[in-house]
Order: structure tokens, then C-alpha cells, then sequence
């Protein structure tokens, strides 16, 4: 009897065991460095998910700012101010739930010194690139809390006139003239306290590394067949047939498909980059592309990027019979799950929720008038959360891109977006994202605020291909 009871104490035991939450975490770090809050945290075995949390130390309730794959150890946020205090919490997401947390304090220096301000030191102009035939990219050696007057002028000792203020030191000039022969001056800003103008440099100084990147948009994709089956032939849609064609021509003319987490990837310094790279992007989750599409990218040995619409896909899934008499069917998340798998085809996201043209007075993804970053943020966040959820759930991923529904965009939902998470976003085809058809990169300036922001060709049908492609 008492060996019986033994063998059921230690197979509760094991069961019990198999059931434990992850440990909690053993180590979190925060330190300031170039004027931005770099956490650091030591890797468990346990862990599928590093989450991290953020507050001021006058808030009372956690902000979700991140969540790391099961490698990644550190995160930096840019987004701290001088004199404020900052409570960092960390939980680790195992397979059996969430551990208890760990939390960090940073207090970041106030500027201001003996009761006076810090000035900032004179700003040193570390390149000047020209990034396309229209564009100049402008980085300056980072100062802490600082932001940066851009001045421009046609000759070294010409009359240099403000052409931006930006809080990140790098200055994208697509300027009115378009046109890249400028020289350059920078003012550095704290508080109330401004330096010196920097000393002049040209365009093409200390120049770093060009590269373009078309992004192709596509929708749906048909036949004969489908259409005679009930499914619309709407606005965006194209035939499978030149879905086909278009990628034969970019294997004829030396195109190799990249993903988007590739480009992430080569501009955090990682990786390599086709000789003519381009990416081919795709909205929505339509079936047309379980059907059409991916088939054809297998064939090509091509790869495209998948943005979902969260709730359109979980109604597919709920319901896979009623696409028959729909005209507009999307995937479930199975068929989702295959392509992943595949390699072929890499899931990102076009919102969980919010892919409406007219909510709470906003247009999709895109702020309205009278949001600020307080206002529009914690939508962001939330949204971004609900995507997440969903695409670990489903797919064993997490998504690192958002394609604007509508591809209506400002430079504030930009900044809620990229700080909610995402890493890229996908606008449309609008000047006000690029002057140029492609998108052009200078590698070292890396991911930021305006590169981080993708312009995108949309595919109409019964058109030539090379009207949507810059050669």
C-alpha cells in the first residue's frame, strides 16, 4: 500500500511539474546610452516570448512596449525623456504561461545642471549620402535629449536657410527642387540652449551605402473559373495568369524576391543583399492567393510578403463553408499556416481590427485630426497585441510588419506604430512616402522612423508590368 502511494505522490509530482509557469527572470538591466534606455536581460530555456512592459514612475498602470523572439536579450527604446523616471517590467512566456515579473529602474539625468541647463556640444556630421537622384540623407553623431536644426544652402559659404527640425539625428531632404547638390549645417538643441552651427559638408561626404528595393502591392487573384464561380473581379485584382507573367519578366530581367524580414535584417547589419532585390507584397489574405498565387511563387522559386486582416481571417476559420457563396473569400488560418511553412510566402499583418475606410472617425490604421501620440498610442498598442496573439497562436511567428489599410498613413501614426512594435510599414503609392518608385536605402543610417516607412506600387490588371516597376 504504502509503495502504491508513493508511485501516486510522484506521479503527482511529474504532473505538477509538467504544469509549472516559467521562473521568473533572472536578470533585468536598464542603462542610458546615447540617450536612449537599452534593457538587457539574461536568456532562460524556458522562454518562447520575452515580454516587456514600461511606466513612468507617477503612472500606476504598465504599457506594453515589446515582445522578443525566444533569442533575442535587449531592446532599446528611444522614446525617455530628461528628468523622467522609468519602471521597466519583464515576464517570461513559457509553454506552460506567463512567469512572474522582474523590474528595473532607470532614471534618466536631468538636463539641467546646478539649476542650469546642459548645452549641447558642437554637432559633428558624420555623412552626407545621396540616397536617390532626389533625395539626401543627413546623419549626425547623436547627442542625448537633443533635437537638430537641418540647414541648407547651394554653396559652402552661401546663406544657409532651416530646411526640418527632427528629434532623431538623421535628416531625410526631399526637397522641393529635387535636387542633391546641397551643403549642410547642423544646430543642436536642449532645453532652452542651442550650439553652435556644425562645420559645412557636401553631399557625397563620408557616403554611405545605396541600395533600392521595389515594393510590388497585389490583392487578389483570379481565373476564369473563379469568376464564373461567384468570386468579384474587384478593383485590385489581377489574373493569375499576370501574376505569372510578372514574375517571369523579374527572372528574365535578374530580380531575386526578398522578404521583408531580409531587408530588416541587412539594415540592422545582418545578411546580404541581392544585386536587384525586390518584394513583393500582398494585402488582405484573400483565398485567390492559397489558390493562384502561392502555387505559382513554389514554381518560381519566389517569396512574398502577406499582410492579414486579423478579424477577416478568424470569420474564414469560423466559417470555411460559407466562402463558397461569398465573393470575396479569405483564408483560415490553416491554409495560412501551410504557406508559412512553406518558406514561400512570409505572414505580416494589414491590423487585426482595424481595417475599416470610417471608425471612430479615423481611416484605418491612420490618426485623425485631433490625435496625438497620448490619444493614439495605446489603439496602436492594443491592436498590435491582439496581432501578435494571433499569429504565435496560428503560426509560430510574430509579425514585424504592417501594411496601412487604405494606405492612409501620417507621420504620427508612423511613430505609434513603429514604437508599438512593428519594425516595418508598408504605405502606398504616394510622393509623400518617396519621391522615387523604388524604395532607396542608405544601409548605415539603418531603421528609423522615415526608412522604416515603405513606398508601394500597386499592380493594376490589363496594364503593361513595367509601368510599376522603376528600371
Amino acid at each position: 500500500m504504502k509503495r502504491v502511494l508513493a508511485a501516486l505522490l510522484l506521479i503527482c509530482c511529474l504532473l505538477c511539474a509538467c504544469g509549472e509557469k516559467p521562473a521568473a527572470p533572472e536578470k533585468l538591466s536598464v542603462s542610458l546610452e546615447n540617450g536612449a534606455a537599452v534593457i538587457r536581460w539574461a536568456e532562460s530555456s524556458e522562454a518562447k516570448t520575452y515580454r516587456l512592459y514600461r511606466r513612468e514612475q507617477q503612472d500606476v498602470d504598465y504599457k506594453f512596449i515589446f515582445d522578443s523572439e525566444g533569442d533575442e536579450t535587449s531592446y532599446t527604446d528611444r522614446f525617455v525623456q530628461s528628468g523622467a523616471s522609468y519602471i521597466y517590467k519583464l515576464e517570461i512566456i513559457g509553454k506552460n504561461g506567463v512567469s512572474d515579473a522582474l523590474e528595473s529602474t532607470l532614471n534618466v539625468p536631468d538636463d539641467k545642471q546646478d539649476g542650469k541647463e546642459k548645452a549641447p556640444e558642437l554637432p559633428v556630421i558624420t555623412s552626407v549620402t545621396a540616397k536617390d537622384k532626389y533625395t539626401v540623407v543627413v546623419a549626425v553623431k547623436p547627442q542625448e535629449n537633443c533635437t537638430y536644426e537641418f540647414m541648407r544652402a547651394s554653396a559652402r559659404d552661401g546663406n544657409y536657410t532651416l530646411a526640418a527640425t527632427r528629434d532623431e539625428p538623421f535628416f531625410y531632404d526631399a526637397n522641393e527642387d529635387k535636387q542633391t547638390n546641397w551643403f549642410y549645417r547642423v544646430r543642436a538643441i536642449r532645453g532652452g540652449l542651442r550650439s553652435e552651427l556644425s562645420a559645412p559638408q557636401q553631399t557625397g561626404y563620408q557616403a554611405g551605402t545605396v541600395f533600392g528595393v521595389p515594393v510590388l502591392m497585389y490583392h487578389e487573384f483570379v481565373t476564369q473559373e473563379d469568376l464564373d464561380a461567384g468570386v468579384a473581379f474587384d478593383e485590385y485584382a489581377v489574373y493569375a495568369s499576370e501574376f505569372e507573367s510578372d514574375l517571369q519578366w523579374l527572372q528574365k530581367n535578374g530580380y531575386t524576391s526578398i522578404t521583408a524580414a531580409q531587408l530588416i535584417d541587412y539594415l540592422n547589419g545582418k545578411g546580404s543583399m541581392p544585386k536587384k532585390p525586390v518584394l513583393i507584397s500582398i494585402d488582405d489574405g484573400k483565398y485567390g492567393v492559397y489558390k493562384r498565387a502561392w502555387p505559382l511563387l513554389k514554381k518560381y522559386k519566389m517569396t512574398a510578403s502577406l499582410a492579414l486582416i486579423g478579424y477577416e481571417i478568424d470569420n474564414a476559420t469560423n466559417a470555411p463553408d460559407a466562402r463558397s457563396k461569398s465573393e470575396a473569400p479569405y483564408c483560415t488560418w490553416q491554409e495560412l499556416a501551410e504557406m508559412s511553412a512553406s518558406g514561400a510566402i512570409e505572414m505580416v499583418s494589414h491590423t487585426d481590427k482595424l481595417h475599416y475606410f470610417s471608425h471612430d472617425g479615423r481611416c484605418g490604421a491612420s490618426t485623425k485630426d485631433g490625435d496625438t501620440l497620448a490619444v493614439f498610442l495605446p489603439i496602436a498598442q492594443k491592436d498590435y497585441s491582439d496581432a501578435v496573439r494571433s499569429f504565435r497562436q496560428y503560426l509560430n511567428t510574430q509579425p514585424l510588419v504592417m501594411a496601412y489599410p487604405y494606405s492612409k498613413r501620417t507621420e504620427l501614426s508612423d511613430e505609434a506604430w513603429l514604437k508599438s512594435g512593428y519594425q516595418l510599414l508598408f504605405a502606398g503609392d504616394s510622393e509623400r512616402v518617396s519621391i522615387s518608385m523604388t524604395n532607396y536605402f542608405v544601409r548605415e543610417a539603418g531603421l528609423n522612423r522615415k526608412s522604416a516607412v515603405l513606398r508601394r506600387v500597386a499592380r493594376m490588371t490589363g496594364e503593361p508590368f513595367t509601368d510599376f516597376i522603376e528600371q
